[in-house]
């Protein structure tokens, strides 16, 4: 066992030594690798078609928040109004455009 821990002693600097560069090598093939992929990619318009769908898609997300949300903020006081039985009729409710503290309606002129 003595001859075995002699052998180990004189080649585990080699060995790790050797092991560590190929470490280092195979990350910095891989760094290339993946630069190269990138660049072809910019070069190729694939990664700025990728943007631009993912700001279209971020656009479309916001509009649509800011299109429920004040729907959703009128149901909650539709509802509190019909609890407090202050809830008017569609004969009873005031003309387009008179409502105070509502969103305008897509489409309907702005004044």
């Amino acid at each position: 066992m003595a001859t075995f821990w002699d052998y180990f002693s004189v080649l585990a600097p080699s060995v790790g030594l050797a092991l560590l560069f190929w470490l280092i090598m195979r990350s910095l093939l891989r760094a290339d690798t993946g630069e190269r992929e990138a660049e072809g990619r910019r070069r190729s318009g694939v990664d700025a078609r990728a943007a631009a769908e993912e700001a279209e898609a971020r656009e479309w997300a916001r509009r649509r928040r800011a299109d429920e949300a004040p729907a959703e903020g009128r149901v909650e006081a539709d509802a509190a109004e019909v609890g407090e039985g202050r809830l008017e009729t569609d004969a009873e409710a005031p003309a387009e455009g008179a409502g105070e503290g509502r969103a305008p309606e897509e489409g309907a002129p702005r004044a």
